[in-house]
Formats: C-alpha cells, sequence, structure tokens
C-alpha cells in the first residue's frame, strides 16, 4: 500500500549472491573457485555492517568486479568510527582513482559531512559539493564563515536563506551573520514569508515571519490562519464583511476548504462572493473552487456550480470534472455537451473518446455510438478494452516482439560497468547495480536500449527491464514488459488467498515494479507495498508467521501477506475488484467515502475516483491483469466482467 508516494529503495544488507562471477572480471587465481569469491564477498559485507572483526581479502575477493565497493563500504564504516588523517588521506586517494565512478557517490557524501562535522575547512572547501544537498551547502556556508572567506559567502548565505525551505542547523550561523550585517531586510523576509505561503507551507511560514517587522505581519498571519483552520477563519471573514484581507490569502484558505469540506465551501460561497471589494478575479477562483470540491465530493450541486462560472473561468481541470460531475448523476445530455467544449488535443485523449461514445450511446442509442467506440476499441488500454466490451470484440493488445539479439547483448554485456551491475544486482545491490546501468546506458540510443532490455531480463532483474523499455519508447513488446516474476511465492499466495495470480502480479508491478526492496515516502515496504504495521496485523489474522525486520522484502513473505490482505478487501466489497484496488492504495476509510448513493456503473464510479493517482492505479491494474493473462496464452479476462455495478454502502 504505497498510495501517495514515489518508491525509493530500502537501504538493505547484500544476503544472497545467486550469479557467480565470471572469468572475464576476476583474476586467473579466482576463476578456480567463483562460488567461494562471492560468499566471500557476502561475508565481508556483512562483518562490515555488524562491526565484526575483519579478515585478510584473498586475491581472488580483490579481483572480484565489485571488490571496490567492499572497500567503500569500509572506508564508510571507518569514518562513522574512527576518522583521523591517514583515512581521509586514504579516501582522497580512492576517491581520484575512481572519479566518476558510481562507487564514489555515497562514500563523497559521507566523507564531506564527515570532514565538515570534524571542522576539516582545509580539505571540505576546495571540494565541490552536490547544490541538491542541503547539509553540504550548508556545511559550506559555516566553513566560509569559520575560515573567514566572507568575501562570496554573502550572496551564497542569502541565496539559501530565501529559499522557502526549513534549513538545516548548520546554515544557522551563515543565517545569523546575515542578520548582524542587516543583509536579511524586511522586504527579503516578507518575500520569503509569502513563498512560504503560497506553497502551503503554514507553519513554516510563522516561523520565517520573526524576521518581519510585526507592523508587517498581521495579513501574514492571518493567511496562516487560513491555511492552517480556513472554515473558522472564513467564518469570520464572510460574518464581517468589511474585515481586511489579501485576496490570494482569501482564495488560499477557500481552495483548502473545498477540497477538505465541500459543503462548508458551498454554504459559504455567497457571503464571501458578496463580501466588499470583492473582484471579477477572485470570485471567479472562489466558484471555480467551490465546484471542483463539491465535483470531488461527488455533490449533486457540483453541475449547477459549473454552470454558474463565467465563460472565461474553464479549464482542463474544470472542464473535466464537469464532465464526471453529469456522469455521475447520470445527465449524460450534459456529459455531452460538456465533451464537446473541450479544447480538442484535452477530447482527442482515448479517456474522453470513450466518454463521448458512451454519452452518445446513452443520448441517440447504441448504433449511433458504435462507430465512435470502433475508434479506440483496438487500443491497448482500459478505455480500449471498456471500447472492445461495447461492441463485444475481442481485446487487440498490438504485441510485438523487439529485436532479441543475442549478439549485441553480449557485448553490452562485457561492459564493465554492466559486470558490475549484475554482480551488484545478483547480490541484492539493487541500488548501486541501477548506478552502474545507468553510468553505461544513460545516453544509449533506443535501439541499445532495447537489446539492454532483454539482458536484463535474462538476468531476472525485472524492474530495470521494464523501465529501460520504457525509456527506449518501447511499448509494443508485451511479453518483455509483463514477466511473471517471483512464480513461486506469487503461486502459493495465491492458493492461500483464493486470489487469481494475474491480479497479485498487476498489484506487484503497479506497486513496485517487481522490486522487492522498494520502499515509499509512506514507508509501505516491499514487492506487494504494505506497510508494517498493517502486514503484522495480517499476519496475526491469518496465522502467518510474522515478519522480521525487513521480512516485507523477502518475496516469500511479502507476496503471501498481500495477497491475503487483497482477499480481506475482496470479502469487505463482495468481491468487487475496482473497489478492492482503491482500498489497497488510499484505503477501506476513503473508499467508504466514494460509495455512491444507489448502484453505479463501474466504469462511471472508477472515473469519479477524486484521487489522480488512485484511479490511474486501479486503471493500469486493470490493464496489467488483461496483459498477464496474454503472455501466460490465457483468453484475456473481459473487464465487464471484472467491474460490476457497484453498489451502495450497506445501510
Amino acid at each position: 500500500m504505497s498510495p501517495h508516494s514515489k518508491l525509493k529503495p530500502a537501504l538493505l544488507l547484500p544476503l544472497l549472491c545467486v550469479h557467480f562471477a565470471s572469468a572475464a572480471v576476476v583474476s586467473p587465481a579466482a576463476v578456480a573457485d567463483p562460488e567461494s569469491t562471492v560468499q566471500a564477498f557476502v561475508a565481508a559485507m556483512q562483518r562490515i555492517r555488524l562491526n565484526l572483526p575483519e579478515m585478510p581479502d584473498s586475491p581472488a575477493l580483490e579481483s572480484y568486479a565489485i571488490h571496490d565497493y567492499l572497500v567503500a563500504a569500509r572506508f564508510r564504516r571507518d569514518l562513522m568510527q574512527r576518522p583521523d588523517e591517514a583515512l581521509d588521506t586514504a579516501i582522497d586517494a580512492f576517491l581520484q582513482a575512481h572519479a566518476g565512478q558510481p562507487v564514489t557517490h555515497g562514500l563523497r557524501r559521507d566523507w564531506l559531512a564527515s570532514l565538515a562535522q570534524r571542522r576539516r575547512w582545509d580539505w571540505f572547501l576546495p571540494r565541490s559539493v552536490d547544490v541538491s544537498d542541503p547539509l553540504l551547502v550548508c556545511d559550506r556556508l559555516e566553513g566560509r564563515l569559520a575560515t573567514g572567506d566572507t568575501e562570496a559567502l554573502g550572496a551564497a548565505a542569502l541565496a539559501r536563506w530565501s529559499l522557502p525551505q526549513k534549513q538545516p542547523a548548520e546554515c544557522d550561523d551563515a543565517f545569523a551573520w546575515l542578520r548582524l550585517r542587516n543583509l536579511v531586510t524586511p522586504a527579503l523576509a516578507e518575500t520569503k514569508v509569502r513563498a512560504a505561503l503560497s506553497a502551503d507551507n503554514p507553519r513554516l511560514a510563522r516561523e520565517f515571519a520573526a524576521d518581519v517587522p510585526v507592523a508587517r505581519t498581521a495579513a501574514l498571519l492571518q493567511w496562516s490562519d487560513l491555511l492552517e483552520a480556513p472554515k473558522s477563519a472564513l467564518d469570520v471573514l464572510a460574518t464581517h464583511a468589511s474585515l481586511p484581507v489579501e485576496p490570494e490569502a482569501l482564495a488560499a484558505g477557500f481552495e483548502k476548504l473545498a477540497h477538505t469540506d465541500s459543503a462548508s465551501a458551498l454554504y459559504l460561497l455567497p457571503l464571501l462572493l458578496a463580501r466588499q471589494g470583492s473582484t471579477p478575479e477572485l470570485q471567479a477562483r472562489l466558484q471555480r473552487a467551490a465546484a471542483l470540491g463539491a465535483a470531488y465530493d461527488r455533490d449533486p450541486r457540483a453541475l449547477a456550480e459549473f454552470d454558474s462560472l463565467p465563460a472565461d473561468t474553464p479549464d482542463s481541470q474544470v472542464e473535466e470534472w464537469r464532465v464526471r460531475a453529469a456522469l455521475w448523476i447520470g445527465d449524460y445530455d450534459k456529459a455531452l455537451k460538456g465533451i464537446e467544449r473541450m479544447p480538442a488535443s484535452l477530447a482527442a485523449q482515448p479517456r474522453w473518446r470513450y466518454w463521448r461514445a458512451r454519452a452518445i450511446a446513452a443520448t441517440a442509442g447504441a448504433d449511433a455510438a458504435a462507430p465512435l467506440f470502433n475508434e479506440i476499441a483496438d487500443l491497448r488500454d482500459y478505455y480500449g478494452y471498456l471500447a472492445a466490451d461495447r461492441l463485444h470484440r475481442s481485446y487487440n493488445l498490438n504485441a510485438r516482439p523487439s529485436p532479441d539479439d543475442v549478439k549485441a547483448q553480449s557485448a553490452i554485456a562485457a561492459e564493465i560497468g554492466l559486470i558490475r551491475a549484475h554482480e551488484l544486482f545478483d547480490c541484492d545491490m539493487a541500488d548501486d547495480a541501477a548506478d552502474e546501468w545507468t553510468a553505461v546506458l544513460g545516453g544509449a540510443e533506443p535501439a541499445v536500449k532495447v537489446q539492454a532490455a532483454h539482458l536484463a531480463a535474462r538476468w531476472g532483474w525485472y524492474a530495470e527491464s521494464v523501465a529501460t523499455l520504457a525509456q527506449a519508447g518501447e511499448w509494443d513488446d508485451v511479453r518483455l514488459r509483463y514477466p511473471r516474476a517471483y512464480p513461486d511465492a506469487v503461486a502459493e499466495a495465491s492458493k492461500l488467498a483464493r486470489v487469481p495470480a494475474d491480479w497479485i502480479l498487476g498489484v506487484i508491478r503497479q506497486e513496485s515494479l517487481y522490486r522487492k526492496d522498494a520502499v515509499s515516502r509512506a514507508d509501505a515496504h516491499g514487492l506487494m507495498q504494505m506497510r508494517p504495521a498493517t502486514a503484522a496485523a495480517v499476519a496475526r489474522r491469518w496465522h502467518l508467521p510474522s515478519h522480521r525486520k525487513d521480512g516485507l522484502f523477502d518475496p516469500s513473505i511479502a507476496v503471501p501477506l498481500g495477497a491475503a490482505y487483497l482477499r480481506e478487501l475482496l470479502d469487505r466489497y463482495s468481491g468487487q475488484l475496482d473497489l478492492t484496488l482503491a482500498a489497497y492504495n488510499a484505503g477501506p476509510v476513503t473508499v467508504a467515502r466514494w460509495l455512491p448513493p444507489t448502484s453505479m456503473d463501474a466504469d462511471v464510479w472508477i472515473e469519479n475516483i477524486p484521487y489522480a493517482e488512485t484511479r490511474g492505479y486501479v486503471q493500469h491494474i486493470l490493464e496489467h491483469i488483461v496483459a498477464f493473462a496474454y503472455v501466460s496464452g490465457a483468453e484475456p479476462p473481459r473487464l465487464d466482467t471484472l467491474m460490476p455495478v457497484v453498489e451502495p454502502a450497506p445501510r
């Protein structure tokens, strides 16, 4: 369950190398026993992590393609334990000898941070830092201040201070230096607060307001109140029409309220529109927010709110939700009119071509709609499949295998960076493997990337294979794009939970793209992106082994738990897959708010999911299920079968 964020890799200890080093990358002495070399590498990495005594590296291990990663790991450990001049010298030499190589990335950052912490500015300052790393940027400012290098400090410190973001404590001394020299002017301070407010960060804005003269803070604090407690702040403004407020602050607060409590926003709208000095631009913005908020909440008043908007207000978001609101209440005539008023580029999308056909079918009959459905029925996507269902036609996946040139793949695999990538991947060091892969192939031609994708698939590196195909713009090799990975874990989970294997694979592909080490910003782990607390609760209910630390990174644990949770949701929603998938992504409490008041066609319900991520999530997994059936040689299931009518919540 990873609803709100991109995935980030877990920091995992290499547990097992299943691929043994090739003769091309080790010395003749090492070739004699490649398995022991790999095992020695893994054991050495474990000792580093556990701070156990070292053992001398054998000649074979020293010749191993990824031995440098072992050296870098030791350096990083020693930086935490006993940094000194000798270690700095050794690290500096290593970084210079491996300049530009992926193996240096983490080490270089850790070394610079250690140098700054030890105030070794003589080592730190001559070296460039990653400007996207706030800590190192602040360290550089601190170093300049400490060494008296103030010539460039002012501009650099002011540029960092001006960002409407929370900065590391390492910047505090440089910021204090700015204030002592009166370089933080009231105008700059106010601009920074307003930037934080515009970014919807009222707490940070209040912190920044300490640099703003008291006489200038009232309007800023009022804006902050409108963002933090929009209903109460807007109630005051609605009942005290002469109370001053900045238009941008009022609009921001109202937009927040419309998104979180659309009914209150609709109630307050007439009072706010009648306020003294309300400009047409502000009024249009408030009306737009109210209409969109009502549509997100599937409020039947949404259509009337859209109709009341000034003619020049609509934009793509308004146009789309006007149509969705009409679909929700079954007004296909208004839905059709809404689609016809869309910009041509928007109306040409498969989504709105499908709904135009649906609206014509509802208003003029199936025969009138058939040619429109026919135009998109061969598309390999959710709307194409729905159109094919309407015409009772077979799905056309437009599958075409890409060139599979083993000779070209062998040449790619012989690149030293790719040799390292292979070894690292097979030792569960996927992040480092991906860095090596990108260093070699990041700028490659599409044809080369296609062959690299075949190569990665042969290694079992499905995440990189699929991602590289996408980079190459190769979409038609359905079999390569939909590998049936982790067959044992999926089969066991399917049997345990009585959930079709293709449904489980669909969730895996959408949630983690086959990365067993995936972690989201919402702290969801593993192939099926479960939060540890959810996984533990499911394990108790199903009498499954309690997952140990990092257990969700083990497919044999993660996949059965994820499938069991899918089964619980399917039972909760009477077997309705669309509701189950929406709940897996956004949570059952959220989905409870989305259930319709009466029975509703599933395509209409899915279209009105207010979270764009969840809507796309459900649609993509339905596409995946079709594709997985195709690659297994089975007849793809029909979406009209997978998507029965959505029923209202039980009373």
